[in-house]
């Protein structure tokens, strides 16, 4: 695909362009991760005040992303259908790579919003919040929560991995 736009309309590289492994979750090398993703999606649900006496936890998916080398990639708003839990562990960014941007999640909020004193204070009044990330920062966060990730101008290398866990009805407790 890449080969192909480049010798249609110039060489650009890879740029714009945003890479997925196949999926981790049956990669024995990832077990120890899972499980710590896993168990603390759990506890942060139990924590939110969910009663999962008649759910399991499990994890859905897991992926390592890329960023292109020649820049542009990023990821547009969205949400993550049918989770719970969604994460990201970053194994390479710096202070020149893309951020996560969460969007606030309150319908009633963005349709009537009113400006905000400062832009770099975080308050309940922000419509979105910026974060810088380096390798090693692992995020847990709602799946229900909007974000993207800014365009990386390809500075530095942008890899993480994405996962997302969904509580699922235990067998023996469907339709009690």
């Amino acid at each position: 695909m890449i080969d192909k736009r480049n010798k249609t309309y110039g060489n650009k590289k890879d740029m714009g362009h945003v890479f997925h492994s196949t999926s981790l979750i049956q990669d024995k090398n990832f077990t120890s991760f899972h499980q710590y993703v896993t168990l603390t999606a759990r506890n942060l649900l139990l924590e939110m005040g969910y009663d999962l006496s008649k759910f399991d936890i499990m994890l859905t998916e897991s992926w390592v992303q890329e960023f292109a080398k020649s820049g542009g990639g990023h990821h547009t708003l969205h949400t993550h259908w049918n989770g719970h839990i969604s994460g990201f562990y970053f194994l390479k960014a710096s202070e020149c790579t893309s951020r996560p941007v969460f969007h606030d999640p309150r319908p009633g909020h963005a349709m009537n919003g009113l400006p905000v004193k400062s832009a770099t204070e975080i308050t309940y009044g922000s419509p979105e919040i910026h974060y810088k990330v380096k390798p090693g920062t692992m995020m847990f966060f709602p799946s229900y929560l909007p974000h993207l990730f800014s365009v990386d101008v390809g500075y530095d290398p942008f890899r993480f991995i994405h996962w997302n866990v969904q509580a699922v009805p235990k067998a023996d407790k469907i339709g009690v």
